[in-house]
């Protein structure tokens, strides 16, 4: 059997454990992870930044039926004419673009927490990464708690848009990205829990139907969209103490049960919503 890395399995308890100790989220993955951690998150995040890089070079169609075009690399160069207002969002959506098309076209990135998913926290990394000139140390413990929070909701629900539709893949990685943003700018605790509450909250109830069953529609721009909206929930949880009623575990809860309630239509069949209603127009 697999052992268990973390001893405690909420956050809740970890939160707690962090402000009895005076510490964060991401000193409680260094302790009770293997002395190799910091390697492994410094292999992670070069895999995740040069699927950034790939996907802002590579242009043309993405693999399948629907002829794609690739988005990230116009995305980029507009953004880079755009004011610093304007700018900043639009750097955001084409970093996100980028590692989904490199996942949609078969190319190397990081499950965070999965395929479907793995443009929104790389977006978010990489975007403080270059704007705020952020050191590697401090991206890498930004790595962890993310994935802290991720470890958690597959512990306790499930990241498989197959069980619980997009909430579980899209959803959670907002969720994460947003911790990890709230990490990087110094919140506390009770704020990084907040964030990554409202990034998984405000994704309950997403369904999982791909067009065609292919990871691109809706879901490369649904990854851009979500990396936006993890921004927002840090810049909302630093406006205030983090004191809020629902917590992140009693959200993950309720995930878990919109997911089980959900049909199974919505729950990557390529039966239902999207997927269905582009078979319908195309016969």
């Amino acid at each position: 059997a697999q052992k268990d890395i973390y001893p405690m399995t909420t956050i809740a308890d970890i939160q707690a454990w962090c402000e009895q100790n005076g510490r964060t989220y991401w000193e409680y993955v260094e302790i009770h992870e293997d002395n190799d951690i910091w390697e492994h998150l410094r292999d992670v995040w070069q895999v995740m930044k040069a699927a950034v890089k790939s996907g802002l070079d590579n242009e043309g169609v993405l693999p399948g039926p629907l002829n794609l075009q690739r988005k990230a690399a116009s995305y980029f160069i507009k953004a880079k004419g755009y004011k610093a207002s304007l700018q900043s969002r639009g750097l955001v959506f084409a970093y996100a673009l980028a590692v989904s098309e490199e996942n949609a076209s078969g190319g190397k990135i990081v499950t965070a927490p999965t395929c479907g998913s793995c443009g929104v926290l790389p977006a978010i990394l990489y975007y403080l990464e270059e704007s705020r000139d952020f050191s590697e140390t401090r991206i890498l413990r930004a790595l962890a708690t993310a994935g802290l929070f991720g470890n958690v909701v597959k512990q306790n629900a499930s990241i498989s848009g197959a069980e619980v539709g997009c909430q579980g893949e899209v959803g959670v990685a907002c969720s994460m990205a947003a911790a990890a943003a709230s990490q990087l700018f110094g919140g506390s605790p009770a704020q990084i829990e907040y964030a990554a509450e409202m990034g998984l909250e405000h994704h309950l109830g997403m369904t999982c139907d791909p067009v065609c069953g292919l990871v691109q529609v809706p879901c490369i721009e649904r990854n851009a969209y979500a990396a936006a909206r993890a921004l927002d929930a840090n810049l909302y949880s630093s406006f205030t103490d983090g004191i809020h009623l629902v917590s992140f575990d009693r959200v993950v809860e309720v995930m878990k049960q919109t997911g089980h309630d959900l049909p199974s239509l919505y729950k990557e069949t390529g039966e239902g919503g999207l997927a269905r209603d582009y078979k319908r127009m195309k016969n």
